[in-house]
């Protein structure tokens, strides 16, 4: 079959043009990159008006098991609609004015 015959599928076109094996080629490729590991960020338990130990943040966190610490992954979302920060990616170590206390860390 040629490339101008109506018969011919799409598959087959992109298959002849070297398009369609350059595509799994590049999703094989993409499956196999590294995961970059990203260390979690430490904040003290009792540090005030800082965004890893606020109610109204939305990232990723937890309590340490003696409870001092609080290890927050990345950026997350300031839930708070008092703050200039309002619906904005923060980190954990960023604060505003207006932090209310965790209620987990009471």
């Amino acid at each position: 079959m040629s490339n101008t015959d109506p018969k011919t599928s799409r598959r087959e076109i992109l298959k002849g043009s070297g398009v369609l094996a350059a595509g799994a080629a590049g999703a094989a490729v993409l499956s196999l990159a590294p995961t970059v590991a990203r260390a979690a960020t430490e904040v003290d338990a009792s540090a005030q008006r800082k965004c890893a130990t606020c109610r109204y943040w939305g990232g990723v966190r937890r309590i340490s098991e003696n409870g001092k610490t609080v290890s927050a992954e990345n950026a997350g979302w300031c839930n708070n609609p008092n703050s200039p920060a309002y619906q904005k990616q923060t980190k954990p170590t960023q604060g505003a004015p207006v932090w209310t206390k965790w209620e987990a860390l009471d």
